[in-house]
């Protein structure tokens, strides 16, 4: 059964957790891309929506409303990101959109 969460308090869960995984959340827009938040030991190590990575990534998630949210533990990023601000900052700008998903778990 999903539950709603706060985007932000999912991804702080991620971090406070040192997990190693990803976050699959769907778009409510039309839209076959996943905003993807991949974990390293608690760290965010990449973002993605369709061809946007990283900050670009970061810089457009306004735009969207997140959807359904899973977590896959143990997936790693395709790559590592260098753009990326710490993951306490991503949180914060998160937070402050005030954005929810519906969370499997």
């Amino acid at each position: 059964m999903a539950v709603k969460k706060k985007l932000a308090d999912v991804l702080r869960e991620c971090h406070t957790g040192k997990r190693t995984g990803a976050i699959l959340v769907s778009v409510t827009e039309a839209s076959d891309n996943l905003i993807r938040f991949y974990f390293h030991e608690g760290r965010i190590s990449g973002i993605s929506y369709g061809a946007a990575k990283d900050q670009d990534c970061l810089d457009i998630l306004d735009c969207y409303t997140p959807g359904k949210a899973t977590y896959l533990d143990g997936m790693k990023a395709p790559s590592s990101a260098s753009s990326l601000p710490e993951t306490s900052e991503i949180i914060e700008k998160i937070e402050q959109s005030g954005k929810e998903v519906q969370m499997d778990r």
